[in-house]
């Protein structure tokens, strides 16, 4: 199946007309900091002699959290559990 032009542009649009003003805004806020990390990794890349070296640094520790993350599964709070409730026992409701 094939998606022309005008769909993908009228999808978009329907899309951010169902986000919402709290969905917008969320929008806005995260295309920001991404753009601030682009920016901060064009700032380092351009260090002379180290910067190519230190980019590659930093986007294999990024991956390396990735994957640390994803083997150690969720995160759990101090008590062994999420929250009320979140036990793999019988429910009672």
């Amino acid at each position: 199946m094939h998606t022309y032009g005008s769909a993908v542009t009228a999808k978009l649009a329907a899309s951010h007309l169902a986000l919402g003003g709290g969905g917008i805004a969320s929008l806005l806020i995260h295309l920001f900091i991404w753009h601030a990390i682009w920016r901060l990794m064009f700032y380092v890349w351009h260090i002379h002699t180290f910067g190519p070296f230190i980019f590659f640094a930093i986007i294999a520790v990024f991956i390396g959290y990735g994957i640390r993350r994803r083997q150690l599964g969720p995160r759990r709070g101090r008590g062994g559990s999420v929250g009320y409730g979140s036990g793999s026992g019988p429910r009672d409701w």
